[in-house]
């Protein structure tokens, strides 16, 4: 990623965004659907537990899962596909790569003693399982955070697959 802080600005203020409309929402607890763990180096590593959603985006080629919490934790994750939505393996991106399909792209943000850290994978893969009505994503790989290539491994389970439409685009 060329322009790390242009990423972490984007992803701070669209995690403000949503935790604001989930705060205010006033509606009943989601059940945990997401599960991820950073490997933050040298020895400290972040686990956290979150509910999730899942989104179809307006260009209808692609869907984004996400999983956001008011401590600060919260994982994004866009897949792109040809055709349609299928289980399989997403090959990791660039934000910037609108032409690879099938590819995903994720960030991750994690809140390490007080403080908020971010990145977007760089490298890995994400595995899909659709079933049914729900899907499962997991997410492996590592991205620059600060000059340090730093590990993660994010997993969605049984997320109910999208039912409305949001606009997808990056925007560098």
């Amino acid at each position: 990623i060329r322009n790390g802080s242009a990423v972490i600005g984007a992803l701070t203020r669209i995690f403000a965004v949503v935790l604001l409309v989930t705060s205010c929402s006033g509606s009943v607890e989601e059940p945990t659907r997401l599960r991820g763990m950073v490997a933050f180096p040298p020895k400290d590593t972040v686990r956290f537990a979150l509910p999730a959603t899942m989104h179809g985006c307006s260009d209808r080629r692609s869907v984004l899962l996400q999983g956001l919490s008011p401590q600060g934790n919260g994982v994004l994750a866009r897949l792109r596909f040809r055709d349609s939505l299928a289980s399989g393996l997403y090959r990791i991106t660039s934000l910037g790569d609108t032409v690879t399909a099938p590819s995903a792209n994720a960030a991750v943000r994690y809140v390490l003693r007080d403080v908020p850290h971010a990145f977007a994978f760089d490298t890995g893969s994400a595995q899909l399982r659709r079933d049914g009505k729900s899907v499962g994503l997991n997410v492996t790989g590592s991205g620059i955070e600060n000059a340090i290539r730093t590990p993660a491994r994010i997993e969605f389970h049984d997320v109910p697959m999208a039912t409305d439409t949001v606009p997808c685009n990056y925007q560098p």
